[in-house]
C-alpha cells in the first residue's frame, strides 16, 4: 500500500513474472523516463517504447486497444518498456511505481512490462486476483508471444475489475469525539446572550431573500448543467458504439492485410483507418470528454469508415482471380 497525494490511498501488487531472456538492445539510450512513459499514457491505453516495438507491432498495439476498449475501456493501460529503462530506475517494479505517482487520478490497472518481465500497478483493492489474472495470462500464453499475454491479461483484469465503485480513496473526515462524550450545555441567561440571539435573527430574516435568490439561480445552474451532462453522456455513448462497430471491422481486416499479395493501396487505406480508430479512442477515453472532443471522435471514426471502405475495395480488387 502507498499513499499519494493528499489523503488518497492506492494500492499497489507486483506481478512480476519472468520468462526465458531473449537478446535485449545494447544502447544505452533505448528506454524511456517514467515522465515520458506517463505522458504518453496520458493520450493512448497502449504505449510501445521504439526500441521494444519489434516484441509489439503496431497492428498487435492496435488489437490490444480494441480489446481494452471492448472489455475495460478506461480501465487498463500497458506500457511496454526496455530493460535499459527498468534498470536505471532501480526495477521494474520502481519504474512502474513512478509512473503511477506521475499519473495523479490514473483509476483501475497499470502494466508496465519489458516483454519477459511485468508489473501491475492497481487503484483498487483487489489486489491478489489481478496479479492472479495477469500471472495466468502471462504462464498460459508463453509460447504465443506478447501480443496474446497482454490480450489475455486484458480479459482476466477485466473480469476481477470492481470499477469506480471499488477505487480506494479515504477523505479526510477530521478529528471526531470520542464515543459515549457528549457537549457540555451553554445556557443563554443574560443580557449579552439575549442580545446576540437577537442579532443573529435579523441578519437571519434579512439574510433569507438574498438565500433564496442565490438558491433559485443554482438550481437553475444545475438543471441546466445536468441536461448538458446528459447529452454529453449519450453522445458519448453513441460514439462509443461506434468505436467498437470500427473496431470489430478493423479487425476483420487483418488478415486480408497481411496476405503477401495485398494491394499496397488497401493496406494505406488500413493504416489511416487504424490512425482515426486511434485518435478517437484516445478523445473518448479521457474522463470528461467535452462536446467539441466528442465532436472530433465522431468525426474521426466517420472518416475511419470512409477508409475502411476504401480498403476493403482494395484488397478485393487484389484478391479476385485474373
Amino acid at each position: 500500500m502507498k499513499f499519494g497525494a493528499g489523503t488518497r490511498r492506492r494500492l499497489l501488487v507486483a506481478a512480476t513474472v519472468f520468462m526465458v531472456l531473449g537478446s535485449l538492445p545494447d544502447a544505452a539510450s533505448a528506454g524511456s523516463t517514467a515522465r515520458e512513459v506517463a505522458g504518453a499514457l496520458r493520450d493512448d491505453p497502449v504505449y510501445v517504447v521504439e526500441s521494444e516495438r519489434r516484441q509489439l507491432s503496431v497492428l498487435q498495439q492496435g488489437r490490444v486497444r480494441l480489446r481494452i476498449v471492448r472489455e475495460d475501456i478506461g480501465r487498463i493501460q500497458i506500457a511496454v518498456v526496455s530493460p535499459q529503462s527498468a534498470q536505471r530506475a532501480g526495477g521494474l517494479r520502481e519504474l512502474a511505481n513512478a509512473v503511477d505517482q506521475a499519473l495523479p487520478g490514473r483509476r483501475g490497472a497499470l502494466i508496465l512490462t519489458t516483454g519477459p518481465a511485468f508489473h501491475v500497478v492497481t487503484s483498487h483493492g483487489v489486489v491478489e486476483p489481478t496479479a492472479a489474472a495477469l500471472r495466468a495470462a502471462v504462464e498460459s500464453n508463453r509460447r504465443e508471444g506478447l501480443d496474446a499475454q497482454l490480450l489475455a491479461a486484458v480479459d482476466g483484469i477485466a473480469e476481477v475489475d470492481p470499477g469506480a465503485g471499488g477505487e480506494v480513496n479515504v477523505p479526510n473526515s477530521g478529528p471526531q469525539a470520542p464515543p459515549g462524550t457528549s457537549q457540555p450545555d451553554t445556557f443563554a441567561d443574560d443580557a449579552g446572550d439575549s442580545l446576540r440571539l437577537g442579532v443573529l435573527i435579523v441578519a437571519a430574516a434579512v439574510a433569507v431573500p438574498f438565500l433564496l435568490g442565490a438558491m433559485a439561480v443554482v438550481l437553475a445552474w444545475r438543471r441546466r448543467h445536468e441536461a448538458t451532462q446528459d447529452r454529453e453522456q449519450l453522445e458519448r455513448g453513441d460514439a462509443g458504439e461506434e468505436l467498437i462497430v470500427l473496431g470489430e471491422e478493423i479487425r476483420a481486416l487483418d488478415l486480408d492485410v497481411e496476405m503477401p499479395n495485398a494491394s499496397p493501396r488497401g493496406r494505406e487505406e488500413y493504416e489511416r483507418a487504424l490512425r482515426l480508430y486511434d485518435r478517437a479512442n484516445q478523445l473518448l477515453a479521457r474522463k470528461d470528454p467535452s462536446e467539441v472532443e466528442i465532436y472530433e471522435a465522431r468525426r474521426s471514426l466517420e472518416e475511419g469508415r470512409s477508409r475502411l471502405a476504401a480498403a476493403r475495395e482494395a484488397l478485393a480488387v487484389s484478391e479476385a482471380p485474373e
